[in-house]
Formats: structure tokens, C-alpha cells, sequence
């Protein structure tokens, strides 16, 4: 057997008085099946406490599903980096990638040096700004750091675009970034294994459905993200009728993401192909993207023939080699499938 049995600390944040997350019980059931013995860590905003409670979990490895600490996106990286300081092993992307991946700024630099393609963008520190080319409205502002689409908005003049930059300082203390709006498709991505080997998962696309169109502009904002599932709401599907063409864009595009800024395990990568040009944009890089049964990476993973069960089981397999707590002759973490092409 290639990965034995496991205490595995499933290390969430949950702020005081708050219900637990849906995604904790799942993977916990889901590590249960596997075989491995899950041991669920809340998290709040004590340093201390998330170190004595990772020490007295016994753990053989973390399951890191932190996004935020403190009530402070921007700490999901230091919770890492406290892993890494302790030399506790964990799945997910480590210090440098969450680093990366959260500065959209920078990972737009870094991904427009790779040859990715990406909507044109200018950025605002309060004094100054810089952009990579002359900007057409309208354009999608939102924090340089955000997560969850906090702070983002749709301006259509300087004015809107000048008050929103401003709302970013103050109420996020943290630089703006503007990009130029695709109209088109919005796609997710999953990618998982190896920062060196990557495979790419079947697309999965944003439905915004003709009421909703409608009505409002084709943006995955915190109303689509969060507000109540109604009829006409935007769906998750999974699209049939992309060319062989531009899947092979969008999985080199994403492959090229997923090395350039040093993600692993698993991510998604977000993009709008456009409706004037059908080129795919890359939009957005999630190194830790939400992993409830029903979102985007597990949908991608169930059409690729990985359960959800089976999904959580190959990210361990992916963490445990890596750390080596793999056991017998086997090294390599075994998907349901062959790996896609890239």
C-alpha cells in the first residue's frame, strides 16, 4: 500500500460564534473513507493557540484549508508559514506560492513575462500608478490582495474609478487594480499534483443563463458568489461545445500558472474567453481555492471520474509524497484516470 493510514488535522478557520464550514465535514468524511483518522482544528485569530493545537494533535499531516486568519484574508499565507516554520508537514501550496498567487499585481507581471494572456491592467497605490498599456471602459476594480471578490466593482467612467480606488485605500488599505472587462465565458480550471507535474482538470463553466444576463452585467461578484440559489440564478455547468483548440490554451495557460507561481497540490485558475476574439484571458489564480463537494475543482474532478472522496484522498497523496510519508514501492500519487494531455 502505497499511502498508509494517517492522523490527518483538518486545520479550518472559524471565527467565534460561528457555525462550522460545510467543506470541514466533508473532507473529514471524505479523509474516513480513506481510511485515515481526521482530527478537525479550529482556528481564530490566537498564534498560540493554532501552534499547541497542531502539537497536540499528533498529526502525521495538516489538511490546510485556511483562507483567511485573524478575520484577515491577507494571514492566509502567514498560517504557512507557521507550518513551515514548525516543520509540520501539509497539503497545499506553501509560502512562496501563496505569496505570489495573492498580489494579483505581481502575478500579472509574472504571468504576462511567461507569455500568458491577460486583460490589460493598471494599478493604484494611492500616489501613483502603473499600467500595461491604454485602458478601455468599462473596467473590473477590485484590491490588489482581495479574496472572495471583497471590494470588487464595475466602473464605467474616471469618476467611478477614481471613488472606488479611493474606497479600496481606505476601507482595505491596500493598493487598486484595474482591468480591462472581457465580455464573454467565464471558465474554472482545476489543477492538481506536483508543482513539476501538473494535470489539468475538465473545465468547468459559469452560467450566467439569459434572465440573469439580463439584468445585470456577466461578473462572478459576491452576489453570484454568495447570494441565495433562485431560478435564473447563475449555474455551474460543464461546457461541450469548446474546440480541441481552445482547451489546449486554456490547460497550457494554466499549466504555465500553476509552475510559474509555484503552486501545488491543487489550485484553479479563472478565465473569460472573449466573445469578440475567443481567446481565453486568464482572469485569476487561486492556490487555495474553496474545496466544498460542489464547487468548481470538485466538479471538475467528478467529470474527470474522481469522486469527491477520491479527489481529497489524491491531494494526500500528493502532500505525503512530498514529505515522505509514503510507505512500500510506490512514489507516485495514482488519479482515477490516465493524466490529461498537456
Amino acid at each position: 500500500m502505497a499511502l498508509p493510514p494517517l492522523r490527518i488535522a483538518v486545520l479550518h478557520y472559524q471565527a467565534k460564534n460561528d457555525p462550522p464550514d460545510p467543506v470541514m465535514e466533508q473532507v473529514c468524511a471524505a479523509l474516513q473513507e480513506a481510511g485515515h483518522t481526521p482530527v478537525p482544528l479550529r482556528v481564530d485569530e490566537s498564534l498560540s493557540d493554532l501552534v499547541r493545537q497542531v502539537a497536540r494533535s499528533g498529526a502525521d499531516l495538516v489538511f490546510n484549508l485556511c483562507e483567511t486568519f485573524a478575520e484577515d484574508y491577507r494571514f492566509e499565507v502567514n498560517v504557512a508559514a507557521v507550518l513551515e516554520l514548525a516543520r509540520v508537514p501539509f497539503t497545499g501550496s506553501g509560502t512562496a506560492g501563496l505569496l505570489l498567487a495573492q498580489d494579483k499585481i505581481l502575478a500579472k507581471q509574472l504571468l504576462q513575462f511567461h507569455g500568458v494572456l491577460t486583460p490589460r491592467f493598471a494599478s493604484f497605490d494611492g500616489t501613483s500608478f502603473q499600467t500595461s498599456g491604454d485602458l478601455s471602459f468599462p473596467l473590473i476594480v477590485k484590491p490588489a490582495r482581495s479574496d472572495a471578490s471583497m471590494g470588487l466593482g464595475v466602473e464605467k467612467n474616471m469618476e467611478g474609478l477614481a471613488r472606488r480606488v479611493r474606497m479600496i485605500r481606505e476601507q482595505y488599505g491596500d493598493e487598486a487594480l484595474a482591468e480591462e472587462f472581457i465580455e464573454g465565458r467565464e471558465l474554472y480550471v482545476g489543477v492538481l499534483g506536483e508543482h513539476s507535474r501538473p494535470e489539468v482538470l475538465p473545465v468547468v463553466e459559469l452560467d450566467f443563463g439569459r434572465k440573469w444576463s439580463r439584468k445585470r452585467m456577466k461578473i462572478a461578484n459576491r452576489e453570484v458568489k454568495f447570494g441565495p440559489d433562485t431560478p435564473g440564478s447563475p449555474q455551474l455547468v460543464m461546457p461541450r461545445d469548446l474546440s480541441d483548440e481552445l482547451h489546449g490554451r486554456i490547460e497550457r495557460a494554466a499549466v504555465t500558472a500553476f509552475r510559474a507561481l509555484k503552486l501545488r497540490d491543487y489550485a484553479r485558475i479563472d478565465f473569460r474567453v472573449s466573445s469578440a476574439t475567443n481567446e481565453p484571458y486568464l482572469l485569476e489564480v487561486n492556490p487555495n481555492p474553496y474545496l466544498e463537494a460542489k464547487s468548481e475543482v470538485a466538479l471538475g474532478a467528478r467529470e474527470k471520474g474522481m469522486s469527491y472522496p477520491a479527489l481529497i484522498q489524491y491531494i494526500v497523496e500528493v502532500a505525503a509524497r512530498r514529505h515522505g510519508l509514503l510507505r512500500g514501492a510506490s512514489q507516485q500519487a495514482t488519479p482515477a484516470e490516465e493524466p490529461l494531455p498537456v
